[in-house]
This record gives structure tokens, sequence and C-alpha cells, in this order.
């Protein structure tokens, strides 16, 4: 390599670690929702604290991690596992052997997938702690809170996550019902800034959420933006300035449907606003700033 290239493409890579560098040393919160197609994955950072929601589809999100946490920094302080279905869990296999977990936050189903079984197994090698919490949990890491509004009681045996070897030995049986509907659903807060996510919950579950929700900022719209959440009567309760939504480009599920996008847009908030809509599949990454009172996004 010619000198002159060797020192442009130094000079580009120092300039990518300082970005780093400065954009999280200003002690704002940057929520980053990845762009990992057709499932979840957004990242929490404020400071030295890491928080990774879901893990999306495939290893993409480990793209994500790279280009938002400085090459040195191998922690992540919190991973949070909505639900084990493949869209979710998928990259988090990944993700705990690349990064020293400090602490995972999921339900404790068995699931009979594959995937599970390694993302299970690679939790019991490392003795990553699991907690599964319930409604009313605050879990407070950094100057973050995660306020736990679903599910209803803790589901699932901790054990799950303690013992190797299978299932069956440890008097353990499979969950056969539908995981979107044990979704942990949390508001992140960070003084006057809040963000809800819902996983991939349905309309059943939103009416089973309580809580002081009104005029939150930004909303993760449940399951990519099926018609069968997100319903007129919760967004009316929680009127968000800002929804997201995770979504892959001409998925065959048909998400985010007409039907979500009409409900978001109809929506009158105070002032005669409306609610701004942003989508992984046409803006691409979406990165939201706050420093806990005022707020902006950047998109890609």
């Amino acid at each position: 390599m010619k000198p002159r290239y060797f020192l442009t493409g130094l000079g580009l890579v120092v300039t990518l670690v300082v970005g780093v560098i400065l954009s999280y040393s200003d002690n704002k919160l940057h929520l980053i929702f990845c762009d990992v197609g057709q499932g979840d994955a957004i990242l929490a950072v404020r400071g030295r604290t890491q928080i990774l929601i879901d893990g999306g589809p495939s290893d993409k999100v480990l793209v994500c991690l790279s280009q938002h946490i400085p090459f040195w920094d191998r922690d992540l302080e919190m991973v949070v596992l909505t639900h084990p279905e493949y869209d979710h869990i998928t990259g988090l296999v990944s993700v705990i052997d690349r990064y020293n977990v400090r602490q995972i936050v999921s339900n404790s189903l068995l699931t009979e997938s594959g995937v599970f079984s390694n993302f299970r197994s690679g939790v019991i090698a490392r003795e990553i702690p699991v907690y599964s919490p319930k409604i009313g949990d605050k879990i407070k890491i950094g100057n973050l809170e995660m306020e736990i509004l679903f599910p209803l009681e803790k589901l699932g045996e901790e054990i799950v996550w303690e013992k190797a070897g299978e299932p069956a030995v440890l008097g353990l049986t499979s969950f056969t019902g539908d995981f979107n509907k044990t979704a942990i659903v949390f508001e992140l807060k960070y003084d006057q800034f809040e963000a809800l996510f819902t996983g991939d919950i349905g309309v059943e579950q939103e009416k089973e959420i309580n809580g002081e929700l009104e005029s939150i900022e930004v909303l993760k719209v449940a399951h990519h933006g099926s018609k069968y959440s997100t319903s007129e009567e919760f967004l009316e309760k929680i009127k968000p300035s800002l929804a997201v939504i995770s979504v892959g480009a001409s998925n065959r599920y048909g998400h985010p449907t007409s039907e979500v996008l009409q409900r978001l847009s109809k929506l009158d908030l105070p002032a005669g606003r409306q609610v701004k809509i942003l989508r992984t599949d046409i803006d691409g990454e979406v990165e939201i700033v706050s420093d806990g009172e005022s707020w902006y996004t950047k998109s890609q």
C-alpha cells in the first residue's frame, strides 16, 4: 500500500473512533434502533452504560454495536430479551459470544427451537445472571430506569438459566403457547424522557397494561406494525410523539400494515400535532438523542 493511501485510511479510522468517543461522552441518552431487517434490536447508550434490547434475526446486530460502541469496550451492562422468537433472539447468540454481558432480563419460558438452545447454553456457560421480571419491577442502571409493565407475573422457572442438560432431566417443560403474548413490556426513563418498548404484544396485552403512560416521547411500535397490535385505544392513552417501526423491507408479512399506519396518522396530539413515524425499512437506522428533557432524531 502506498504511504498516502495508508495515511488516508488511518485518518478515516481515527475520525470514526473520535466520533464515537465524542458522541457518547456527552452524557446524553442515545437510543439506536438498529436496521437489522425483519426484527428488533435497539441499543440504549448513556456514557458507559449500554443496554441492548433484543438482537434481531441475524448477526447484523454486531455491525450496529460496532458502530456505536468503541472497539475496546466489550461490556454490555444489560441485555433484554423481550421474548424468544427468532427475530428477537437470533443475534443475541453472537452478542453473548462477543461481549461480556453482565445481566440479562428475560422470561424463563422454554422453547424447543435450536436458536434458543444455543442462547441458553451460552448463558449457562458464561454464568450470566438472568432476572425474570413482572409488572411493577423497577430496574435502575446508571441514570436510566426500566419500569416493567408486562407480564403480570414472573413467567417460567429461572432454574432453566442455571442448570445445563436436557430440560426433561430438570423437570421442565416447553411452553407451547404464543410467545408474542408473553413479551416483556417496559418504559425506559431518563429524567423527563420516556420511551415505551412493547415487544410483539397484541391488543389483548395492551389492555392489561396500566400505569402513568400519558404523552410518552417514543413508542417502539409492537410486532413490526402488525394490525393486531397498536390499537386506537392504546394510542389514545399513551399519545406518543414519535413512533418507530423496526421492520424489514418487502417482508412477507406486509408489515407495517396500512391499518396501523392509519391509526398513527389519525392520532391527534396536543397543539394539533401529529405523530412522527420513522421505520427502519425506509429510514434505515434511527437514532434518538435526549438530555433528559429535550430530544431529537437522527436517521441515515
